[in-house]
């Protein structure tokens, strides 16, 4: 149960994102339907390699780009399903979108209590007298 926040608001700004630059800027041929599924599997995607495996291991900015990738990867498979042709530039600046705000994302998680437990929950150790500590490095902006 805890995973349902962190999902809800990523697919939230990831399908805003995927609805604005793939169903009514970039190629407004695609359906709302289809961009609302791909939103979701996106979602899917990036929570579960980008924020709980890469994200604890390798930090906010590896994990943004990583999920550049990753959206972009999705985004152009997608293409083949929606039976609709992304152009390249679609692709791309969708990812890049999503990208940047994976990282603002990161950045929110870092600042509020209540998600910063859900997320970046994989304490590496515990001290001696039983309280959990992360020993991962703090990120410097």
């Amino acid at each position: 149960m805890d995973q349902i926040r962190p999902l809800v608001i990523k697919f939230i700004y990831i399908a805003a994102i995927s609805l604005i630059f793939l169903t009514f800027l970039l190629v407004p041929s695609v359906p709302l339907l289809s961009t609302l599924v791909m939103a979701a599997v996106i979602t899917l995607v990036l929570y579960y390699i980008g924020d709980r495996f890469i994200l604890p291991q390798y930090g906010a900015l590896t994990a943004s780009i990583a999920n550049f990738v990753l959206a972009a990867l999705v985004i152009s498979l997608a293409g083949s399903f929606i039976r609709q042709s992304l152009t390249a530039g679609a692709v791309f600046s969708t990812a890049a979108v999503i990208g940047v705000a994976e990282w603002f994302y990161y950045r929110y998680v870092r600042e509020s209590p209540m998600l910063k437990g859900e997320i970046l929950s994989q304490p590496e150790s515990t001290d001696e007298g039983g309280e959990e500590t992360d020993h991962r490095p703090e990120e410097h902006q």
